[in-house]
């Protein structure tokens, strides 16, 4: 099984780093967007200006195979427990929100693939108000709507926590003088994107108050409706600032962090594989 664990290792890292740079390039056009008074872009928006530069198929098919072992690290952090949350509820929610990750960067390595095949020009659409237009539609739609948009702004509260108390530390695995400068841009990139997370989450709850889809935002509306404000490009420009650190911060993880399978992680698997077909553990 050390075959296994060498594998996940170096997936979890190529995962960081891809996060990473998707991150970083978000952010720069993001400060374009401020500096240039352009439209701003989400991270999907991002994955599209990038097919359109030099080399744009073969950076889109990186990165799409990055976000692809990142999506698949998050999916063996949730179900085999690596880090040892356990199954208190606290713990099934940090879990679950794992799993959400799982599914959010392999879509959103889908999409990276699907633009460097030319198989698609824009994936963008506008996938939250898809999803509020047709929760509002179900019973009890606008309370599961509330739901979504305080799950998302609790994302959004747990980066902040995270940042404010530190609490990615406990992960890395780096000497004091190195922590002097990862430590400040860690937490300035977490409290980027966790603000991030509240604005949309804010925008999801108020479409469920108006009973209006159109008024909830995704990224890209969230920044654009920044824009429009007294003093916009100057906190897009800050925040697009922050966003850049959170990409440094990935890419941080991707050396510094401790990752792998615990022992007991390699338990379950090896359980699993000697399960035979009847369903009973080999003895």
């Amino acid at each position: 099984m050390q075959v296994v664990r060498v594998t996940v290792r170096w997936l979890a890292r190529i995962g960081y780093g891809a996060r990473g740079l998707v991150y970083l390039f978000f952010g720069i056009l993001a400060l374009r967007a401020a500096w240039e008074l352009s439209e701003a872009e989400d991270v999907r928006g991002t994955l599209v200006a990038l097919h359109g530069e030099p080399g744009g198929q073969i950076t889109l098919l990186v990165l799409a195979a990055g976000l692809s072992a990142y999506g698949f690290w998050r999916f063996v952090q949730a179900v085999l427990d690596v880090d040892r949350h356990g199954w208190g509820p606290g713990a099934l929610a940090v879990r679950g929100a794992l799993l959400v990750s799982a599914a959010s960067h392999g879509s959103l390595a889908w999409v990276g693939f699907k633009l460097a095949m030319s198989w698609s020009s824009d994936p963008q659409g506008q996938p939250i108000q898809h999803a509020v237009a047709t929760t509002l539609e179900w019973p009890y739609g606008r309370e599961l709507v509330v739901l979504l948009g305080t799950a998302i702004a609790g994302a959004g509260v747990a980066h902040l926590y995270k940042a404010a108390v530190g609490g990615f530390r406990k992960w890395f695995e780096a000497g004091p003088r190195a922590m002097c400068w990862i430590d400040p841009v860690s937490r300035i990139g977490l409290t980027a994107r966790g603000l991030l997370f509240i604005g949309v989450g804010g925008f999801v709850i108020y479409s469920a108050i108006t009973l209006d889809p159109s008024d909830s935002k995704d990224v890209q509306g969230l920044l654009v409706w920044v824009q429009q404000h007294v003093y916009g490009r100057v906190v897009l420009a800050v925040w697009a600032a922050g966003v850049m650190l959170f990409g440094c911060y990935s890419m941080i993880e991707a050396f510094v962090r401790r990752v792998g399978l615990s022992p007991s992680s390699m338990s379950s698997l090896n359980d699993t594989a000697n399960r035979p077909a009847g369903g009973r553990a080999a003895v």
